[in-house]
């Protein structure tokens, strides 16, 4: 995870790191309380609080299966496949919505917002066309729309209510989407 300075991953690492230094701490509180959540793994069930915490056989991969199944994973590999998953999603998606927003029209001047539902107000207020930018949405004009190399008078922008994040026609967003992806992937041919 470059772009990111801290990944759900390594998050998860990081609690489960210091679980296990709770366990071995020297507050008897600390360790008791990370010894309960030690006996969450089935092997450790029926063992006591002060056994657990002084075992010198629990590991931090014992930490990772706690913080695995409090997640609601049977073991710590499944839950770091589904956290990487999730990453990989996470980054497709703010990938692809890049496409709505690249280089070439960083000139624009273009109506920002930071939540949705503002966004599509004025949508409604003002026209134009709502577009997302990873977790930001703004509005522009036709000009914006024919540099990304789209129509802005294709019948379909009607049809989806010119709103691409919930457009009210998904059959004709599906086609604009395509169109977008066809022009962006002749780009990185050229």
């Amino acid at each position: 995870m470059p772009d990111l300075p801290h990944s759900l991953l390594e998050e998860y690492k990081t609690q489960a790191s210091i679980l296990y230094k709770q366990l071995r701490a020297d507050d008897p509180l600390f360790a008791r309380e990370s010894a309960i959540r030690f006996q969450r793994l089935p092997y450790l069930h029926d063992i006591s609080l002060n056994d657990i915490a002084t075992s010198i056989d629990i590991k931090r991969k014992h930490a990772l299966a706690v913080i695995a199944l409090e997640n609601d994973y049977e073991t710590w590999a499944m839950f770091k496949r589904h956290l990487k998953r999730k990453d990989y999603l996470s980054q497709r998606r703010e990938a692809y919505f890049t496409l709505l927003y690249p280089h070439r029209c960083a000139g624009y001047v273009l109506e920002w917002h930071s939540d949705y539902d503002t966004a599509s107000r004025e949508l409604g207020r003002n026209g134009g066309y709502l577009l997302p930018y990873k977790h930001q949405f703004f509005i522009c004009e036709g000009e914006y729309i024919t540099e990304l190399g789209l129509n802005p008078d294709d019948a379909d922008w009607a049809r989806i209510g010119y709103n691409w994040v919930k457009p009210a026609d998904q059959r004709a967003w599906q086609r604009l989407n395509d169109k977008l992806t066809s022009i962006e992937g002749e780009g990185e041919n050229a």
